[in-house]
This record gives structure tokens, sequence and C-alpha cells, in this order.
């Protein structure tokens, strides 16, 4: 009999985030009936759009209400009603997806799951309280990277809890017979390109490259900046990139289904982040065989080795930022090696296939907890009938 899965989150950017997911539903729609729930408007509509198109069963629902919401009521009782025998809660950040992972304890799920897809910020009291209360109630705690996993460790997380699955990528379609960039890129066959994926938020660092520009043009001139992604601050960027005169080298060029295409022309990739969880960018970049300039930040310092897959930079230096790219724009033979390197290590270590496999591994666990090795079905059935809310949960999103 054939497991239900439910990939779920509560996040209203579920950008990398959203693409990880779709990864674990195509590594494990052979073995697992699955569904993928979020919100169903901006990043979310286009997250159950692609695991629709994919062919994969979409849950749209917004879980950030409180627990008389109807729609976290919709979400009990769909749980419940199909029987689902694994809920895995997504989270951008340690506060998003609370009353979604009761409601699925309460509709009797047998096996509870969450990911943190960043580490351990939070810093306000009530909301510290809360994710506590979370951790009690879950059946284990993934984090995507090493350092994550220490960050809520510190924080107070269970050990016996967590569990580290680093994050992993497909291998990217073969884009060697692309040869020229989309028309409405802009750039010149022979300039240079930066490219960049990240959201337009104060987390990925984009002003430290802008800051950063002026010194890598006065020795790269022909050096063009390609921004890919959305967000709060777009527009800030967009003033503040024509007010030092840089229009005519940034490129912004919004949400892309194209970014193997763009991979596959740049000459390097930029990711100036001050926090991250395990950045998907950085793994395809690695995957595709490009340079990767970043900052050692929780996640990146795990998988960028400086000086063999790439160059590491202080957080909040644009100086710094700037020597690293022009060394690399530099000396193409060196970042042919990082490129080479970095491929190495992705097919060794990152690729969505062992994320897959060792996430796989953390379900029949706890299901075999749950029921045994031989009953797991009637397990299933058992618990739908027995469970019931045992604490009184706050009003959290």
């Amino acid at each position: 009999m054939r497991h239900r899965l439910c990939l779920f989150t509560a996040s209203p950017e579920p950008s990398g985030l959203g693409t990880h997911m779709l990864a674990l539903a195509m590594g494990l729609r052979h073995h697992y009936d699955i569904t993928i729930g979020a919100i169903p408007n901006g990043p979310g509509e286009r997250l159950l759009r692609r695991a629709a198109e994919a062919g994969v069963s979409t849950l749209p629902l917004d879980g950030r209400g409180r627990q008389t919401d109807p729609e976290i009521e919709r979400l009990r009782g769909w749980l419940q009603a199909e029987r689902v025998d694994v809920f895995h809660l997504h989270a951008g950040v340690g506060w998003e997806g609370h009353t979604a992972i009761y409601a699925a304890r309460e509709a009797g799920v047998p096996v509870v799951v969450r990911t943190e897809h960043l580490p351990d910020v939070i810093r306000d009291a009530k909301e510290r309280a809360s994710h506590q209360r979370l951790l009690a109630v879950i059946d284990q705690l993934i984090c995507v990277s090493a350092g994550a996993a220490r960050s809520m460790l510190v924080a107070g997380a269970p050990a016996a809890k967590l569990v580290v699955v680093r994050n992993g990528v497909p291998p990217l379609p073969d884009r060697s017979h692309v040869a020229t960039l989309p028309v409405d890129v802009n750039v010149p066959a022979s300039a240079p390109m930066v490219l960049t994926v990240a959201r337009f938020c104060e987390q990925k660092g984009h002003k430290f490259l802008l800051q950063a520009m002026p010194a890598i043009l006065a020795q790269v001139p022909m050096a063009r900046f390609l921004w890919v992604g959305q967000g709060p601050l777009e527009e800030d960027l967009r003033r503040d990139v024509e007010a030092h005169g840089l229009a005519p080298v940034v490129r912004f060029l919004g949400q892309r289904n194209d970014v193997a295409d763009l991979l596959a022309h740049a000459d390097l990739v930029v990711l100036p982040s001050l926090f991250e969880g395990l950045p998907l960018v950085v793994l395809e970049a690695m995957a595709a065989g490009r340079p990767v300039v970043a900052t050692p930040t929780i996640g990146i310092d795990e998988v960028v080795r400086d000086g063999v897959t790439g160059r590491l930079v202080p957080l909040g230096d644009p100086a710094a930022l700037a020597t690293a790219v022009v060394e690399a724009l530099s000396a193409p033979e060196m970042t042919a090696s990082w490129g080479s390197a970095g491929r190495e290590r992705w097919r060794r270590e990152f690729t969505a296939e062992r994320m897959v496999s060792e996430t796989a591994a953390v379900y029949e666990t706890l299901l075999h907890r749950q029921y045994g090795p031989f009953s797991l079905a009637t397990g299933a059935i058992a618990a739908r009938g027995s469970m019931s809310p045992a604490v009184t949960y706050g009003g959290d999103s």
C-alpha cells in the first residue's frame, strides 16, 4: 500500500523552498502518493502551477491563519479525509506554518515532519516560546545544513529531533546547444557576465554588489550584471542603479524559467548574502560548472571551498567583493578550474537524488517507529481513530 505524503508550506515566498519541494515530489512520486500545498497567490501560485504541470496533485490553501480560521479547518478536514500518512511542512523562517502543523496533529496524521530552510533567526520572545511549543509536537526537525542545525541546537531544539539533510539539486538540462542568450537579456556576446539569482530583499546583499560595481568596472569595463528575481526591494534597487549611473550594465530580468540558459552563459555567479540555510542557486551554479563568489554564511561555507570551487568574501564588504569578482573575471583558467571542481563536488555530495534518498529514510524510520515493519497500512488507519489534541495551542501563523 502506497503512503500518502503532503508537502506543505505556509511561506508567502516559496522560491528556493518551492524548488526544493518539487525536487522531493519528483524523486518520491514512484513510492508515495504526493500532494503539494501552498498559498494560491504570488510565488505560491507559481509553485502550485509548476507542480500541476509536473503531474503532482496540488492543494491551494493559505496555511497562515489561526486554528479557527476556515482555511486551517479546511486543511484539517482534508488531511483526515485523505488519510495522509506523512505531513511535511517546509518553513522559510521559524515562525511560519505553526497552525498547519497543529492541524495535522489534530487530523491524526501519524508522522509530522518540519524542514527549516534557514538557521534560527528568531529574536522575539513570544515567537521563541511558540517555536519551542511547536518542537514538542513534531516527530522530526530537518535542517538543510549542518550550520542551520547547530543554530537550532543553540536555540534549544532537542538534539534527538534534529537531523541534517543538506539541500541538493537535479542535473541541469544540457544547454550546450544554446548559442545565444534570450533577446531580452540584451548583453553583448563579448561581455563578461556576472549572474545573481536571488530575491530582492535585505538578506541577499544586492546593495553590496551594487557598491562594488564601480571598482569592478574600473578593471573590467565590459562586465554586465544579470539580476534574476523579484522582491520587496526591487524598486529601491532600481532607483539606486539609476542614481549611480549603472543602468547600462545592470539587467533586471525578473522571475525566469530559463536560469539554466543563463548559467550556461554566465562567467561568474555571485551571491553576497548576509545569512542563508543552504542556497540552491550555489548548488545549481556548481552543477552547471560555474565558479561562485559568495559570503561564508551558514550553508554556503559547507559548499563553496575558497580557492577550490570559488571565492568566499567577508559579509557586507563591497571592496573585498569587488576584488574577488575582478580576480575571477581576469583569470579564466582559474575560474574554469573552480567550475570543474564545483561540478565534481555537486556530483559527489549535493545531488537531488541524495537529498531525496535521505528524506525518504527519515519518513520510513518514523513510519516504522509508528507501526513496525509489517503493518504500516493498518497502523495508519488505527492512528487516525485515536489521535486527539493533547494541549491548547497558541494562535501562531
